[in-house]
């Protein structure tokens, strides 16, 4: 480990509160043990807990309330949904993306807490000795697919984005869009004690959005692959599914907890660790995609500052002056829309920065990626002009995703010594020992952590691995 890399790892050992990227970046960090994940995960969480008001929580204070609570909060989201269908087929605009660049914004802003979906019960796997949260844990072993990369939702979301050309954006979020994924990291790498609270989070979790329901049905209508999300209404269900599994668990914890009352608080300050950080429904209301494009426009500025011609002025300074001081893009960009080298709510073709980076002729062609071309596209066309279908796909069929492709060239051997020790143990407990480290957030959606998973449903739910008759 080089001599950078541990200081970063002391400094974020000894700090209490850093900010939420780092924080992420922590839990994600394999270097690092669980013992020192579990103190920081206490830290965070008492930090949060102190910024809950129980009495605004809307989850009800006593437990034969709560199915009926949470059956009729499930009936009023179909309700609207179908309202919102109904809408819709007499003629409505979709309401959350108006085009493609709105909802790559979306797929980027809520991206740091797809990408550790789940998380939050990583350490009930530690409990499979007691039947009671036999529910959890297969609810978090189907957050990981059963092992399969191809129904593992952080695979998915990854795959997603990769498709879509979105993978290297990163850098254009701010720390707040990692707020909740540092919560659900601390809930999954938390102490016995913060059992009730893990509960009372999942079974917040589990609830139907109506959020969740429209984005799915208009990722769909502008050619983006809602599989992600269409999962999450199917799996998620009240019937048998994650939302049923969550309130069954909840009612026989609830039946082996002494002090009632305490178990109440805290599984109703774990539900509304639901609310911290910035929503899904807060990123949608408050898409900006014009600021987006300005943070691509910096970044390109930062890169390509002197490439530029001189002799170009645009408002009394050349593109390399313009370009030398990111911040002064918006004032830039202002110039090129005085100039009518952007016209705003238009066919992007009449605009001649638009032809400048999309055609192959085009002085900057190249220098925008298919993605951020398609951002820049929709901002400058408005409603009217946008595009309304992706006009980019993945080249492999449905019947034969990218999954069934993927193979690593380059391993370092800790898959085969894996396999190696848990086959040569006997013991059960052990080998479960061996696998869980490998279903931890960080791993468990690349190869190591996919066949640990599988061993693991193997050896605790064989009934899942069986093939039908």
């Amino acid at each position: 480990m080089s001599v950078v890399v541990k200081k970063r790892l002391l400094a974020l050992l000894q700090d209490d509160h850093k900010n939420y990227y780092e924080l992420v970046s922590f839990f994600l960090d394999g270097d690092i043990s669980n013992f020192e994940k579990e103190k920081k995960a206490v830290n965070l969480l008492t930090h949060e807990f102190d910024t809950i008001q129980l009495s605004q929580v809307s989850l009800p204070s006593h437990v034969e309330e709560i199915k009926q609570w949470y059956n009729s909060e499930n009936r009023q989201v179909c309700q609207r949904y179908q309202d919102y269908l109904s809408q819709r087929k007499a003629g409505a605009e979709r309401e959350y993306f108006k085009n493609i660049g709105q909802a790559f914004e979306f797929l980027l802003k809520v991206a740091p807490v797809k990408k550790v979906d789940g998380s939050w019960l990583y350490s009930i796997i530690n409990y499979w000795n007691d039947p009671v949260f036999h529910d959890l844990i297969l609810i978090y072993l189907e957050e990981l697919g059963l092992g399969q990369a191809k129904a593992n939702h952080v695979c998915i979301y990854d795959d997603l984005l990769r498709n879509l050309g979105l993978d290297d954006f990163e850098l254009f979020l701010g720390d707040e869009y990692y707020h909740q994924s540092a919560v659900q990291l601390a809930l999954g790498y938390a102490p016995p004690e913060f059992i009730p609270e893990i509960i009372g989070f999942n079974l917040g979790y589990e609830q139907l959005p109506l959020h969740l329901l429209i984005t799915n049905y208009e990722l769909k209508e502008l050619g983006i692959d809602a599989k992600y999300f269409n999962l999450h209404i199917t799996i998620d269900n009240l019937d048998n599914g994650h939302a049923h599994k969550s309130l069954k668990v909840f009612e026989n914890v609830y039946n082996k907890y002494k002090d009632k009352e305490l178990f109440i608080n805290k599984v109703k300050r774990g539900y509304a660790l639901n609310q911290q950080g910035i929503s899904s429904l807060q990123i949608i209301k408050n898409l900006d995609l014009e600021n987006f494009v300005f943070q691509i426009l910096k970044r390109k500025a930062l890169i390509g500052q002197m490439v530029h011609n001189e002799k170009q002025v645009i408002g009394c300074k050349s593109i390399n002056q313009w370009l030398a001081n990111p911040h002064e893009i918006g004032s830039f960009i202002k110039q090129l829309v005085e100039k009518r080298w952007i016209k705003f709510n238009c066919d992007p073709e009449e605009s001649l920065f638009w032809r400048m980076i999309s055609h192959e002729d085009g002085k900057m062609y190249g220098v925008f990626t298919p993605a951020e071309r398609q951002i820049i596209h929709d901002w400058i066309a408005g409603e009217q002009y946008c595009s309304t279908v992706l006009p980019y796909k993945n080249s492999l069929s449905k019947e034969q995703p990218l999954h069934d492709y993927l193979f690593s060239y380059i391993s370092d051997g800790e898959l085969e010594h894996l396999q190696s020790r848990v086959s040569q143990t006997d013991n059960f407990a052990l080998k479960l020992c061996k696998l869980t480290p490998f279903l931890a957030p960080e791993s468990h959606h690349k190869s190591i952590g996919l066949w640990s998973t599988q061993k693991y449903v193997e050896l605790l739910f064989p009934y899942l691995t069986a093939s039908p008759r």
